[in-house]
């Protein structure tokens, strides 16, 4: 019988040892839920506001050369617009060729989102037309 009691104490110990571990393992299966849980939030959010994003550049005045917008949630947008190339339409009217009052511009714009520590980038051509100052005029 006295040998049965010092059995006990040492089944009493390996059961608190297994416990435990299986506590810690858990609660390191929960941490590694909860970031992999967070990555997936901030890749969504990220890509919920691209749109947005696109249509925001589209209507920004690419004069500026660059700037940085909050586009709301937290996210940013930082973008930089480089001028491809110009034209100024010619309509052919009979024997006169006339130029047109608008003149198109096609930019390259780089630009990146933010968000809580995390960021994408991306590449984007945006054609743009601005009203010339001058009347249209006939280039014989």
């Amino acid at each position: 019988m006295r040998g049965e009691k010092g059995f006990l104490i040492l089944e009493i110990l390996i059961a608190g040892l297994i416990l435990t571990s299986s506590i810690a393992a858990t609660m390191y299966l929960f941490r590694i839920g909860f970031d992999n849980l967070e990555r997936a939030n901030v890749s969504n959010t990220l890509s919920s506001k691209l749109p947005q994003a696109i249509n925001l550049i589209k209507n920004l005045n690419m004069e500026d050369k660059s700037g940085a917008e909050d586009i709301g949630e937290g996210v940013t947008l930082k973008w930089e617009a480089k001028l491809l190339d110009q034209y100024r339409p010619i309509t052919k009217i009979e024997e006169a060729n006339i130029l047109s009052t608008h003149e198109l511009f096609i930019y390259t714009v780089d630009f990146k989102l933010s968000y809580k520590n995390t960021s994408r980038e991306y590449k984007l051509n945006v054609l743009q037309s601005k009203t010339s100052g001058v009347s249209a005029e006939a280039i014989l």
